[in-house]
């Protein structure tokens, strides 16, 4: 019995040390990682604390929303600044990006709440969009799709990247 286990412990040992020279590696290789991904955003995408043109569109792609730009989309409100227009598969997406989140909150305000609903309010049979708001940013979504408003409200809403 005792050699059984002195076998056992000896083996055990034996596991236990190569777990730790695998994890020496793992940590030696873990600093490049952030490097790296720290490239991928660019100097032309910088992480201000508010969303950006680049930011919005690289968090739908992490959310595997496949986010392509298009020119046209019919029924947008008329706001002080110009929106910039994405597909989603076969939805519609327009954002406005603001100087701050005071004046998307009174662009916001002026939106008639019978077309734009709150990602928060279930849609009706009529053709609502849904209204993402989050910081600087009011994102429009002309989508029925369930699954597909929650997927978008949970990436916006989540917030900008951080500095």
């Amino acid at each position: 019995m005792r050699r059984t286990c002195a076998v056992a412990l000896t083996l055990l040992a034996a596991c236990g040390s190569e777990k730790t020279g695998a994890g020496k590696d793992t940590i030696a290789a873990a600093p490049a990682a952030p490097a790296a991904a720290a490239g991928a955003t660019g100097p032309e995408c910088p992480r201000t604390g508010h969303w950006s043109a680049c930011q919005l569109k690289k968090r739908l792609e992490q959310s595997g929303l496949a986010p392509r730009d298009t020119t046209e989309l019919a029924d947008l409100p008329t706001l002080p600044v110009k929106p910039a227009l994405m597909m989603l598969g076969n939805a519609g997406l327009a954002y406005y990006l603001f100087a701050d989140s005071l004046a998307r909150h009174q662009a916001a305000a002026t939106l008639d709440t019978t077309r734009y609903f709150p990602q928060s309010k279930s849609l009706t049979m009529h053709n609502e969009a849904t209204r993402i708001e989050s910081d600087n940013a009011l994102v429009i979504l002309f989508s029925r799709n369930e699954h597909q408003r929650e997927r978008v409200s949970d990436a916006v809403t989540a917030g900008p990247p951080q500095p």
